[in-house]
């Protein structure tokens, strides 16, 4: 493929085919559910936190590489739980979010070299480890918002249980059942991990600039006291792939969803009225939005992403028009950091191969 294709693919190509509307309704159910708890209760905020943690686990029906979508669902309502009361504890003081954060690239980098699914629960963890350490509001606040976090992962595994589980079909002779595949798939992950680490891995070399782009990032948003920063190394994240030309497409269509987005939500916030119930609606139908074209393109889910964290932010209690602006800014940041550092170490790394062989070449 030519190498402007594979630039803009994420931006340009649109396999409609891969929709999934039917999975999308029902992950929606459980972010409906959470949003109204939290408006009958008076704690909108949980609420939020809990449609967020719904929202995200939602996801792991797309991945099943973990022997079943039920345990993919189960590990990422832990890891998010558990990565969001680290960032949570550490946010008081930068040095220790640098570390959390540092903890959370390797993990996402050595992850998505094993695999898929894998890569996608660390990545999601780190994601919430960067969210979760902007708010230094103490270890009762700490608790509480990874009580949600679980709270939201575990009402979508009972509504997938409910919608799928129950309509399974039926075992073909001969499939080894969920329990049977699981000790496999964690001996063949283990056997992958020292491969992943040798010398010769992308592994190695995909975490140093996983753990560069966002340690970079952290400082800059803390250091400058950025409103909403973590928008920046959640960016970067997000866009940073082992490959370059996969970074730069994820960068421009991250870039390009995020403006369009930010662009309807500001004109969304000041042509329409808001009534009680049309948040929580354009919440729902934004990530419904997100679920059915999360294969189709990026581009697209990248703008359905930002209306549904812009309304998501408003039902919270923040304006989303200073959401859609913060986002806007911090996105465009962090893409472009994410884009520069991987720049810089692609002509760094291919410098270098070329002064070895040159050096190679005047031995002979």
């Amino acid at each position: 493929m030519h190498p402007l294709l594979t630039i803009s693919e994420d931006t340009t190509l649109f396999p409609w085919a891969m929709r999934t509307p039917w999975p999308g309704a029902v992950g929606v159910v459980a972010v409906g559910i959470a949003l109204l708890v939290g408006s009958m209760t008076g704690h909108t905020s949980a609420g939020a936190i809990a449609a967020g943690s719904a929202f995200t686990v939602g996801f792991a029906v797309f991945h099943e590489a973990l022997a079943s979508v039920l345990l993919s669902m189960m590990v990422t309502t832990l890891g998010l739980a558990s990565a969001t009361l680290a960032g949570s504890l550490a946010a008081p003081w930068t040095p220790v979010v640098l570390v959390v954060i540092f903890v959370a690239a390797v993990n996402y980098g050595l992850l998505a070299g094993l695999g898929p699914t894998e890569g996608w629960i660390g990545q999601q963890s780190a994601v919430f480890v960067i969210v979760a350490s902007y708010f230094a509001q103490g270890p009762r606040y700490a608790v509480g918002r990874a009580e949600m976090v679980l709270a939201g992962g575990g009402l979508q595994i009972l509504v997938f249980s409910i919608f799928y589980l129950l309509k399974r079909k039926p075992r073909e002779p001969g499939t080894p059942r969920t329990h049977e595949r699981i000790p496999p798939r964690l001996r063949e992950l283990l056997q992958s991990v020292p491969e992943e680490l040798s010398p010769h891995s992308e592994t190695a070399p995909y975490i140093a600039r996983l753990a560069l782009v966002l340690l970079t990032s952290t400082t800059i948003y803390r250091c400058l006291h950025v409103r909403n920063g973590y928008w920046i190394p959640m960016t970067a994240l997000l866009v940073m792939k082992p490959q370059w030309g996969h970074t730069l497409s994820r960068g421009i269509a991250r870039m390009l969803g995020t403006v369009a987005g930010a662009g309807i939500a500001l004109g969304i916030a000041r042509l329409l009225p808001f009534p009680a119930w049309v948040l929580p609606t354009l919440v729902l139908v934004s990530a419904w939005g997100c679920y059915a074209l999360q294969a189709v393109n990026y581009a697209v889910f990248s703008i359905f992403v930002t209306l549904y964290i812009v309304f998501l932010f408003r039902f919270g209690g923040f304006s989303e028009t200073q959401a859609a602006h913060i986002r806007l800014v911090n996105t465009v940041v962090g893409g472009s950091l994410a884009l520069l550092i991987d720049a810089v170490w692609k002509a760094a790394t291919e410098g270098h191969r070329t002064f070895r062989a040159g050096n190679a070449d005047s031995v002979q």
